[in-house]
């Protein structure tokens, strides 16, 4: 599995946290002791409160820089 998600209008009714606890059983079954993921921190959906919900914790943080390019005239 790659990604879980739940569309917009079915979320806050419990199904994160199902799914999430259903994929945990089945990596365990697998042999997989540990999980993790990443997730933008400013996500707006709670997915990182749901997250902690499950059992998650933080391991590490990163700061990601873009800068937008754009051409310039050329200078003479």
């Amino acid at each position: 599995m790659r990604q879980l998600a739940v569309a917009a209008p079915a979320r806050g009714q419990g199904l994160g946290l199902a799914l999430l606890r259903q994929a945990f059983a089945e990596f365990l079954r697998r042999g997989r002791p540990a999980v993790g993921l990443a997730v933008d921190a400013e996500n707006s959906t709670g997915a990182t409160r749901l997250y902690g919900r499950a059992g998650m914790r933080v391991l590490r943080r990163f700061d990601r820089y873009t800068k937008e390019l754009r051409l310039e005239p050329a200078r003479s």
